[in-house]
């Protein structure tokens, strides 16, 4: 895959002749400088053409500093036709503008389940109470590294406690809505055993698939002996019993065919007999 890169020049012109057709631009954030309020990688911003109340302290602004740099800054003084920058992130680190070179104006900002638009309340706790004082910034900044390096442990640990449970572990879970209507309703098959995704995408090949009817029919088999044998104190120590597959309900042709390779798995690479009889046929 062969990367394009743009320069920022190049950017934030074509960005700048959206804006003057009055067209709103959503781009994606890279840098740090906003932090906490808007994060790099994971948000985006709302970009529109200003208005006559734009250039006021503690708006975001698309700007080209004095140093013909583009940034992404908050207002933080106004003088007349100087206008000084500074990110949420910066200690003590700002930019002073021209006013005439203030292109737009941030009006929303998508973070990955929510929009935090300007004037809601988020948007204003940000803007009025967020710390001036360098050494403030500084504590609440290190507090929130803290609170996401604790983050991305506790989801470490959590995915080393579901990787180290039983491999026999298997559900099937509803995606979305539950009040949704029943053709909206999709499904998701869950398997504890790490090595079975590695194995199953080598064996789902379009030139390998059945109908979802055959793969319901072994499935609704499978299921049965499966649930069957969890109840049995000598096999316990690995079958769980299967929660969520119905007779009657249509699974997509998808979660059959994933649920049905894992039957496979079990029986060819664990091997571990679950029936007696074998479907025939199945390439591996």
């Amino acid at each position: 895959m062969v990367s394009l890169i743009i320069p920022n020049e190049i950017f934030f012109l074509h960005i700048l002749e959206e804006i003057n057709s009055y067209n709103a631009v959503k781009i994606p954030v890279k840098g740090s400088s906003m932090l906490p309020f808007i994060r790099p990688l994971s948000d985006e911003i709302e970009l529109t053409g200003l208005n006559e109340e734009s250039i006021t302290k503690g708006n975001i602004v698309l700007a080209r500093t004095s140093e013909n740099k583009f940034i992404v800054h908050r207002i933080e003084k106004v003088e007349k036709d100087v206008i000084t920058l500074r990110g949420d992130g910066n200690l003590s680190l700002r930019e002073q503008c021209d006013k005439k070179n203030i292109f737009a104006e941030v009006t929303a900002v998508y973070k990955k389940k929510r929009t935090i638009r300007k004037g809601s309340f988020e948007w204003n706790l940000a803007k009025e109470c967020w710390f001036s004082s360098p050494l403030l910034r500084r504590i609440y900044l290190k507090i929130d590294r803290s609170m996401k390096n604790l983050f991305y442990f506790l989801i470490v640990v959590a995915f080393l406690a579901a990787c180290s449970g039983p491999r026999g572990m298997v559900k099937i879970e509803m995606e979305g809505n539950e009040a949704a209507q029943e053709d909206s309703v999709e499904y998701e098959l869950v398997v504890f055993d790490t090595g079975f995704e590695t194995w199953y995408a080598l064996q789902n090949s379009p030139a390998r698939y059945r109908s979802q009817q055959y793969y319901e029919g072994w499935n609704q088999q499978y299921v049965s002996e499966w649930n069957y044998l969890a109840t049995q104190p000598r096999r316990r120590s690995f079958f769980q019993p299967i929660v969520g597959y119905e007779p009657g309900v249509d699974y997509g042709f998808e979660l059959n065919h994933k649920l049905f390779y894992y039957f496979q798995y079990v029986e060819r690479v664990l091997r571990i007999p679950i029936l007696s009889n074998h479907p025939s046929g199945v390439i591996y």
